[in-house]
């Protein structure tokens, strides 16, 4: 399935299931006016395709244990393929990465890292990204309020 070969139905399936992926295929069904059978062959379609990559609960950071979210910024010293293929392998096995991206800018990389107190952050930091990496630097900010916080996009305006 190619990029921007969604239709009308395809995107509001993919709304729906943005809201609540726990949806029963006839609610969905229902909701979207298609057949349950017409409508489970999109979604397995979809699921086949990539476009739905994984069904997931979102849970409260902080109810669970992490009420720390940092935003780290990340250089490293050297930027060969072997040397980003490393540090990407190294922060995958991380659980307490939520988020990696490769960026484009004073930094190479910008980690979403979850913790349970800034005494632990600041051990993890010190443990798993100064000692064990070969940073030129990384910095950190530690996030003091959420105004915002999605994983749905904006299918609608698309």
């Amino acid at each position: 399935m190619k990029t921007g070969t969604l239709d009308r139905i395809d995107q509001c399936i993919l709304a729906e299931l943005q809201a609540d992926a726990g949806l029963q295929n006839q609610t969905l069904a229902e909701r979207v006016n298609l057949s349950p059978s017409a409508c489970l062959k999109r979604v397995q379609r979809l699921r086949r395709a990539g476009v739905i990559r994984e069904e997931v609960a979102i849970l409260d950071a902080a109810r669970v244990g992490f009420p720390v979210l940092v935003i780290s910024r990340v250089s490293l010293r050297s930027t060969t393929r072997e040397a980003i293929g490393a540090f990407e392998r190294k922060v995958h096995a991380l659980p307490q990465v939520l988020q990696c991206h490769c960026v484009a800018g004073e930094t190479d990389f910008v980690l979403v890292i979850c913790a349970r107190s800034l005494p632990d952050y600041q051990a993890f930091a010190q443990e798993q990204l100064g000692d064990a990496l070969e940073l030129e630097n990384y910095s950190s900010d530690i996030v003091l309020s959420t105004t915002k916080f999605t994983t749905r996009l904006p299918l609608d305006s698309a």
